[in-house]
């Protein structure tokens, strides 16, 4: 192609383009390009604005918004923090929108440190066992302290409380009374797990902590401590006192809370600004970890049993073993093993505090758990520690109890005890 037909093809491709507004075609007028070339020789807001109000889809139009943005951004006062949440404000989708938030931010460094807002919490008539966690908050230039008071005993419901400072004397100025979120009444002891920490989210000031759920309960049948768990995430705005949070729930291991949010899965791609923060704060704790249902296996076996075996029951519920149970590995390493009948047993002592019996049908290969014993605790306590195979498949059971021992016999077929 001639040197003449390329600069007229650059032209008329100059002419026509497609807009990133509207997706359609877009010839420029004489009138929309000399704007515009004004408006970038200028670079000032007058001419910007009458560009963006003449041509708001002309292909320009995102480069002359920068502009705007630009001017509108560098001429804010930098010590002026609602000069900057108002820009924000008007300009959510602005160029700029990430560097606004971050001076928000730095203006609303606190100088207040943890120990210093417990401090002055305090002295302000707070009871110092009460309080979880304390910090010092700026908001649209005022200074604040926030403290998390734990539930008062025999209550569901902790206390979110803003202090403000008068001539020197801090005092109580709002607090908010909350439920505990939780979806397993069980799980009644409250814990602080993320400190409050104040955090900026597009221009607004909130306040980010988080709590746990748990229990200590061990299960008097099964020696078997209660290891659910739930997370809860918060977000408290200073703006509107509004209290937004996410839960993730499941079972704790070596310090491990292994689980997921079901919050977080249903907020999805819809989720609002302060959901995707929370969404965010949950990725990124590494204590946190999915799920895994092998590494609770043998404890949930052992509970079910319990659960469906009531005490001095002649009629014994045999509890299926999964394939990938770690209990089959134990099974298969145990030395002390007898053939019973159809049947292959084994007894494992000091699972999770318990001496089970587990039993393999050698006909269908099924593992089965068929009996459980607390591991004893004094002489007073019945200890499962003997047992061998008799005439068919019967299987025969030694407990003892201190110098006294008690025979008991389970048929394995009929799964009756005796």
């Amino acid at each position: 192609m001639k040197k003449g037909k390329i600069l007229a093809a650059a032209a008329l491709a100059a002419m026509f383009a497609i807009s990133p507004i509207t997706g359609k075609i877009h010839a420029q007028s004489k009138a929309e390009t000399k704007l515009y070339n004004t408006v970038m020789a200028k670079k000032d807001l007058k001419n910007a604005n009458k560009f963006l109000k003449k041509f708001p889809s002309s292909t320009y139009a995102p480069a002359v918004l920068k502009i705007k943005d630009s001017i509108t951004f560098y001429s804010l006062d930098k010590n002026d923090v609602t000069a900057y949440i108002s820009f924000l404000d008007g300009n959510p989708k602005s160029f700029y929108a990430s560097a606004a938030n971050a001076r928000i931010e730095e203006l609303n460094a606190s100088s207040i440190s943890s120990e210093q807002a417990i401090g002055f919490a305090v002295a302000a008539g707070l009871q110092k066992e009460a309080i979880l966690s304390a910090t010092g908050v700026k908001n649209r230039n005022n200074e604040y302290v926030a403290a998390l008071m734990a539930p008062a005993a025999g209550t569901t419901s902790f206390k979110l409380v803003l202090l403000t400072n008068s001539n020197g004397n801090w005092s109580v100025s709002h607090e908010i009374s909350e439920n505990v979120y939780t979806n397993d009444y069980n799980l009644n002891e409250f814990s602080i797990k993320e400190e409050l920490k104040p955090v900026t989210i597009k221009g607004l000031q909130y306040i980010y902590f988080g709590y746990a759920n748990s229990s200590s309960q061990v299960d008097k049948r099964s020696n078997i401590a209660n290891d659910d768990c739930e997370l809860v995430l918060n977000l408290y705005s200073m703006d509107d006192n509004a209290l937004y949070n996410i839960l993730y729930s499941g079972k704790t291991q070596d310090g491990i809370l292994y689980g997921s949010s079901m919050d977080a899965e249903q907020a999805g791609a819809g989720a609002t600004e302060q959901q995707a923060y929370l969404i965010g704060r949950l990725n990124s704790i590494d204590y946190l970890k999915p799920y895994e249902a092998e590494r609770f296996m043998v404890q949930e076996v052992i509970k079910w049993w319990y659960n469906n075996n009531p005490a001095n029951s002649k009629d014994v519920a045999f509890g299926i073993i999964p394939a990938n149970s770690p209990i089959i590995d134990m099974f298969n390493k145990c030395k002390d093993r007898e053939r019973v009948g159809n049947y292959t047993v084994a007894l494992l002592e000091k699972v999770f505090g318990n001496t089970i019996i587990v039993v393999l049908n050698n006909e269908t290969k099924q593992y089965s758990l068929a009996m459980c014993q607390a591991t004893p605790k004094s002489d007073k306590d019945l200890e499962l520690n003997t047992f061998y195979g008799e005439k068919g498949n019967i299987l025969a059971l030694y407990y003892y109890k201190g110098k006294s021992s008690v025979k008991k016999r389970l048929n394995l077929a009929s799964k009756k005890l005796y």
